[in-house]
């Protein structure tokens, strides 16, 4: 091997090096943002939950005309429609929220649970 082959050897060794560790640390960077899941009824603010903040499990059940509800389960990062009682229950096969951007939604109960924040996948035009 000749020495100017070695050194363009060196040369990708450490450009692949430098490339890993800059992932890392944009995956690490993208992971700890502002992650707040806000909670709607009928257009208007019911809840906000820092879900960063969150520690150990938390459910609790918004009500909807005193008889209808959706029982909501919130976790580290993360926020869920665990049960309802409305018909199609498209809300509860939405599953687990946890990116900036994604909700979940149950039109007969006139719910809107989002994930809003800083940092996301998604540009301002696609969200």
């Amino acid at each position: 091997m000749k020495k100017a082959d070695k050194i363009i050897a060196i040369i990708i060794v450490l450009l692949v090096i430098i490339s890993t560790v800059g992932l890392f640390a944009y995956k690490n960077h993208s992971n700890t943002s502002d992650k707040i899941a806000t909670i709607k009824q009928n257009g208007k603010i019911i809840k906000t939950i820092d879900l960063n903040n969150v520690s150990g499990t938390q459910e609790f059940t918004i009500k909807y005309n005193g008889i209808h509800y959706n029982k909501i389960k919130v976790e580290k990062g993360k926020i869920a429609i665990i049960d309802a009682d409305c018909p199609d229950k498209v809300c509860v096969k939405t599953g687990w929220l946890s990116e900036t951007g994604q909700s979940s939604v149950c039109l007969p109960h006139k719910l809107i649970v989002s994930i809003e924040g800083k940092n996301s996948k998604y540009d301002d035009i696609t969200r």
